[in-house]
């Protein structure tokens, strides 16, 4: 039996609405998660809400990973958003702060996110005149945890983002002596699909859990797959998983271009050593190479996912081990 269950991301631009979000597959087979595709999951972008003119236009993009803190100078008389200044986080962890929009006075109000726990999924506010100029009157910024503001003054006409479409993971819009206009970029928020585990129930159940990605593989093989240990990435920062199996074999070592490589898919073998059922090989793939297979390739193949699907990235593993590594599986990254 193979069902497969589609997801649709939609969005909204400039009001009207856009049919270019992203289609998922999830492919489910007896006895486990085979195949996994997921096609060009963009960015949904809302506004910019207020001026079109005049001001200079300003776009942080969508390659930042989240948002760490925001600087919000409202004007002396409090009746306007003078300056706004973004804290993000890279790819690899690091915090990067992009340069101030609007005047060069107001009164600061600092938006601390509890990273990396935290992020935004909504702002709101209202437009209204200064100076015969439409400019943002008033922010409010609303978390996954929390509410932050409201911060100047709430007149004019309101606008608000949807909460439903992931996080915020950039602004854009226009500034001058104050800000004009802001809009900001979403990506869905990231969802763990657990995949396997694939070989026997024999042995002690394990779990390294998920994290950001995949640094480095260390693996023990001769005839079967001794043990296998991970080193993965958590918000820039490496962690060593445990070790699975027991060291014997030869050690086979590979670091990944982290972060500009990661893991799509896992193949290999299980089959009768003995009086038990192992792992006895493992190959990977990942989005620049093909990586093994180590050990030897006998007994019955499982590969996830599937060789034809577009894949996810592999974010963590579990399985089974005893003396040998006996079963594994992923979890992946939508």
């Amino acid at each position: 039996m193979v069902a497969v269950v589609e997801l649709c991301d939609g969005g909204v631009k400039d009001e009207e609405t856009v049919g270019g979000g992203g289609v998922k597959k999830l492919v489910v087979m007896e006895g486990g998660v085979v195949g996994y595709s997921m096609a060009n999951a963009k960015a949904v972008t809302f506004g910019p809400y207020g001026s079109k003119v005049p001001g200079n236009n300003f776009d942080h993009g969508t390659s930042y990973s989240t948002i760490r803190e925001i600087i919000v100078c409202v004007a002396p008389a409090g009746t306007e958003i003078e300056s706004f200044q973004v804290v993000y986080s890279d790819i690899e962890g690091k915090p990067v702060s992009e340069i101030r929009r609007g005047g060069g006075g107001g009164n600061p109000h600092s938006v601390k996110l509890d990273y990396p726990k935290e992020y935004l999924i909504s702002i709101s506010g209202t437009c209204g005149s200064y100076a015969q100029y439409l400019v943002v009157k008033s922010l409010t910024f609303h978390s996954n945890i929390k509410q932050y503001g409201p911060y100047g003054k709430q007149e004019g006409s309101r606008f608000v983002t949807p909460s439903t479409a992931g996080k915020i993971v950039g602004f854009f819009g226009r500034s001058g002596a104050r800000l004009d206009a802001i809009g900001v970029h979403m990506k869905p928020i990231p969802t763990v699909v657990p995949v396997g585990p694939f070989g026997t129930t024999h042995g002690e159940q394990w779990d390294d859990g998920n994290y950001s990605t995949v640094r480095e593989l260390i693996i023990h093989s001769g005839a079967v797959i001794d043990c296998f240990q991970v080193v993965y990435d958590n918000e820039g920062k490496r962690v060593m998983g445990e070790k699975h199996g027991t060291v014997g074999g030869q050690e086979n070592k590979v670091t990944l271009d982290y972060p500009n490589e990661f893991l799509l898919s896992v193949w290999g073998y299980f089959g009768q050593v003995g009086n038990m059922v192992v792992i006895r090989s493992l190959g990977f793939q990942s989005n620049k190479r093909t990586i093994g297979p180590f050990g030897v390739e006998d007994g019955q193949k499982f590969q996830f996912p599937s060789a034809s699907s577009a894949c996810a990235k592999i974010i963590g593993f579990h399985g089974r081990s005893d003396k040998y590594l006996t079963a594994i599986g992923v979890y992946l990254d939508k």
